[in-house]
């Protein structure tokens, strides 16, 4: 049962595989504490009214009973309280609940959740993963640009900006939302075009995207073209992404890329977050010396590079403590919101 005195937090993150639920309570200091939170399969959750039976169920409160709903969805999101996953046949819809009014619901994108994970303990605890010395832990700018992207069903990117870029004396921060996944994947030399092609045929495209390549399809399809073996994701990971081999060396190189364009499109000075399943399950992809020369390789700015920090999020719920903490910041800006109906007592 959710503890009386605190204002409650539902938040919710579902991807294409998993869904997580939490119940987080928000202390009168502010702190955020996570109470409750379970994990389901995303498939068999068929319609928003599953999804909203699933949270009472799983979570003991209603979103209508809670002071805040937020639910982050691997997918596009309309109007705040609509979206639907790319990855899966979800399409979820919170117009009637809030139609209701009284306590904020909102719909936001699975990666505008991560960025948020990287304004809380989850993200100040994340594994240092350049300056690669625990001796050189770099110092995160408390207000400059941050990123996060991720590769899993799909290949997520989001930015931080904090407002005073904008309004000096502002407090807060702006989360940059992105479609950057779905954006085409720049690929160099003979060998990288050779696995465009294929990987074209493959999936029926004019042009691969970012999401083709990077999430667990693409891992699968770069490893059969490298190795002439058809595996599973998950088997890629076990047998090719724990020692150098050359799906681990490619891949690395790929994901390094990514991670400097985005770094150069969101001039993320105050860091790099790498989230998503791939990474957290096979941390050498993204700190094998591949991943890193590729990351640095910009002529004009490889030494403003090496000054970012990167790290990764190893916390598999990194993206629900994203969800709260927009739940949070929601509250902040609504501090009169009080829940319209008193918890389920069971």
């Amino acid at each position: 049962m959710p503890e009386p005195g605190l204002r409650h937090i539902l938040a919710a993150d579902i991807g294409g595989t998993n869904c997580r639920l939490g119940r987080f309570a928000l202390t009168l200091q502010g702190e955020l504490l996570k109470e409750r939170s379970v994990w389901l399969e995303s498939p068999g959750l068929a319609t928003t009214e599953h999804l909203i039976v699933a949270l009472e169920r799983e979570l003991e409160l209603h979103p209508a009973a809670a002071d805040a709903t937020v639910l982050a969805i691997g997918g596009p999101v309309h109007d705040g309280v609509s979206g639907r996953l790319t990855n899966g046949n979800l399409v979820v819809d919170l117009r009637p609940l809030a139609a209701r009014g009284g306590s904020p619901v909102r719909v936001i994108n699975d990666f505008v959740a991560q960025a948020c994970a990287c304004l809380t303990d989850v993200g100040a605890k994340a594994r240092q993963l350049w300056p690669a010395a625990e001796s050189a832990r770099a110092q995160v700018p408390l207000r400059a640009p941050r990123a996060v992207i991720g590769a899993g069903t799909g290949l997520g990117v989001a930015a931080l900006y904090p407002l005073d870029m904008a309004v000096p004396g502002s407090d807060g921060w702006l989360v940059a939302p992105s479609e950057g996944g779905h954006a085409a994947f720049p690929f160099v030399g003979e060998e990288e075009n050779a696995f465009h092609d294929f990987l074209r045929a493959k999936l029926g495209l004019a042009a691969a995207r970012g999401d083709d390549v990077l999430s667990g399809r693409g891992l699968a399809l770069l490893h059969e073209f490298l190795a002439g073996e058809r595996l599973t994701p998950g088997e890629v990971g076990r047998l090719a992404l724990s020692s150098p081999t050359p799906t681990l060396r490619c891949y690395a190189r790929f994901y390094g890329r990514a991670c400097r364009d985005l770094i150069l499109t969101s001039l993320a000075t105050g860091g790099l977050w790498i989230a998503g399943g791939i990474a957290a399950r096979n941390p050498l992809c993204v700190s094998c010396a591949e991943f890193f020369a590729e990351l640095h390789a910009e002529p004009d700015f490889s030494g403003w590079l090496r000054e970012i920090p990167v790290r990764l999020l190893e916390d598999v719920e990194s993206g629900l403590w994203g969800a709260a903490q927009y739940g949070r910041m929601l509250l902040a800006k609504h501090p009169s919101a009080t829940s319209a109906q008193p918890a389920r007592n069971n």
